[in-house]
């Protein structure tokens, strides 16, 4: 594509990483003359490719943003898996925020087992090596979504750190709950101190994704696995040691309900540093909502970002219809 084309000659160029940075910040001008949106619904909607504060109850700049969370020490970007326009964005970000010093990003994407993986990745991979290399789970992640990401952040000089857990600790959750020997360690003692409160939101949202064709109690092991991962991603931010003189900042690549402040990762990395927390939702639009305050709350996120909409499915339609042809017990 022609942006990451143009971002590649930027990266070549013998400048200083700040210069490089402030040139990246030219990318939506050179972008809207080709084709800026990959999301194809919503792409004329009043509110796409702006960016609002609720903090502040006002637009800003890409600008003002990035300077913003360049003092950051801890960024959460939450997207939508699916949507191209949020990992275009990413990558922007990325670049934007190591304009200074290179940064420590977190991948949701990424598992533990993968940690040992990552430091044989090399700026003169091809994105088919780093896949390799990886051993990436293609299924869950498509690479096409997340290689360039990776790339960029390589190419960077990032420190790389996996946020999830392996699929066999997951499964031992499901199975074990609370119980898994592996959560009575610093990694997940986050889980602890989360309310019954906000257990009970989380679980909602579960139920909710899962279209409501469950009953909650049977979804625990589903609650107990969310917060497990959300543990593990908040850990994973503040593994990478700094003081006060080498301050970089650390991000988070992950869906929006990881992100989400009142009830996922910053709860947990609230109990790990006093340092300050933002997060930026990158939020499709909806047809019916023009004011920036129905997408979220001031106690939700601290940004958003408004992209168009990559998919108009229902997707609990066809899990709904699955449901009801199963025979009863």
């Amino acid at each position: 594509m022609r942006t990451r084309r143009f971002i590649a000659i930027i990266r070549r160029l013998t400048i200083k990483p700040l210069l490089a940075g402030l040139l990246i910040m030219l990318l939506p001008a050179y972008a809207s003359a080709t084709n800026h949106w990959l999301a194809p619904l919503l792409q004329h909607h009043p509110l796409v490719g702006k960016i609002y504060s609720l903090e502040q109850q006002t637009f800003i700049s890409e600008a003002e943003l990035f300077s913003q969370l360049q003092k950051t020490p801890y960024v959460l970007v939450g997207e939508k898996h699916d949507n191209p326009d949020h990992h275009r964005l990413e990558e922007k970000i990325l670049i934007a925020l190591s304009s200074e010093a290179p940064a420590h990003i977190v991948f949701e994407m990424l598992t533990d087992e993968q940690q040992p993986l990552i430091s044989t990745l090399h700026p003169n991979d091809t994105l088919k090596q780093m896949y390799q290399k990886l051993q990436w789970n293609g299924k869950g992640w498509p690479w096409n979504d997340y290689g360039p990401l990776i790339n960029t952040a390589v190419q960077q000089g990032a420190s790389i750190t996996a946020g999830n857990i392996s699929s066999a600790l997951l499964k031992k959750i499901y199975q074990q709950g609370s119980t898994a020997a592996e959560l009575a360690t610093s990694r997940f003692n986050s889980m602890l101190s989360i309310p019954r409160m906000v257990r009970e939101k989380i679980l909602d949202q579960v139920y909710q994704s899962h279209c409501e064709t469950m009953p909650k109690d049977q979804l625990t092991p589903m609650l107990n696995i969310q917060l497990a991962r959300d543990a593990s991603m908040a850990h994973a931010m503040i593994s990478d040691v700094q003081t006060e003189e080498t301050q970089r900042p650390s991000i988070l690549i992950a869906g929006s309900f990881h992100t989400q402040k009142n009830i996922g990762v910053p709860l947990h990395l609230s109990q790990l540093t006093r340092q300050r927390i933002k997060t930026l939702r990158l939020t499709e639009v909806s047809e019916t909502d023009e004011n920036p305050g129905d997408y979220a709350t001031s106690l939700e996120a601290d940004y958003i970002w408004f992209t168009p909409k990559q998919l108009d499915i229902d997707y609990c339609a066809g899990l709904r219809a699955k449901t009801a042809r199963q025979p009863e017990p």
